[in-house]
């Protein structure tokens, strides 16, 4: 856990030192992106709480979300229409859940050692 932390930590610090400039036609991509990443480390949080936590699955699961993110993003694009919405309120409610039931079960861990 301490190393999700410390990755994080850094991944801040770097991503407020370095000067990137990337083109605003792109900040879908770029949002879709970053709530997929997201996503999977909730999810990986949860399954590891759950003892379900697999790499391959882990690894499976973050393709899949970014591929079928991407794409809603681009066919969304190309027909003029916010489609990527979907993609972005599934995200939302997906992390909703999974921090949810990590509380529930960090919760459940205090009570039992009270």
């Amino acid at each position: 856990m301490i190393y999700v932390a410390a990755g994080l930590i850094l991944g801040i610090v770097a991503g407020l030192n370095l000067n990137l400039v990337y083109n605003s036609n792109y900040i879908v991509y770029i949002s879709l992106t970053i709530l997929a990443i997201l996503n999977t480390i909730i999810n990986l949080l949860h399954d590891n709480k759950t003892s379900e936590l697999t790499i391959a699955k882990s690894l499976a699961f973050l393709l899949t979300d970014l591929l079928f993110a991407l794409l809603l993003g681009f066919v969304g694009e190309q027909l003029g229409l916010p489609i990527y919405l979907a993609a972005v309120f599934a995200f939302g409610n997906n992390i909703y859940k999974k921090l949810r039931n990590l509380v529930d079960i960090y919760l459940e861990k205090f009570d039992k050692n009270k």
